[in-house]
Order: C-alpha cells, then sequence, then structure tokens
C-alpha cells in the first residue's frame, strides 16, 4: 500500500475536526500523534480505511486526551 501519512490525516479530520461531522475538535498534532502510535501495533494491518479512521478516534480519545 503506498501511505500517505497527510491525506489520512485530513480523511480523519473530515470526521472529527472542527465542525466536522463528529466534532470532535481534534487538532492535526493529535490525529498525527494517534496515526504513529496506530502503526506501531503489528497486530493491526493498516488500510486507511473505516477501520483504522475509527482505530485513530479512539486513539486520541483513550490514551492523547486521558488526563
Amino acid at each position: 500500500m503506498n501511505f500517505n501519512m497527510q491525506e489520512f490525516v485530513n480523511y480523519v479530520l473530515s470526521f472529527y475536526g472542527p465542525g466536522e461531522i463528529y466534532d470532535f475538535n481534534f487538532s492535526e498534532n493529535e490525529v498525527k500523534k494517534a496515526v504513529r502510535i496506530h502503526l506501531l501495533d503489528e497486530k493491526v494491518e493498516f488500510a486507511g480505511d473505516t477501520v483504522d479512521r475509527e482505530m485513530v478516534r479512539d486513539i486520541v480519545l483513550d490514551e492523547i486526551r486521558s488526563y
């Protein structure tokens, strides 16, 4: 797979960014951190699809914003 980080980050933000469909007010930096964490998970085969988008969402909510 030819992975483009910025395209996937934009895809995630189009759902969870400020003013978007599910407005969690995610920042680009939060999403990039979550994508890096997600890509390190050897149990997951990254496809850049809805499943990956939702997994990144959960990482932001559960790990990055869990303060």
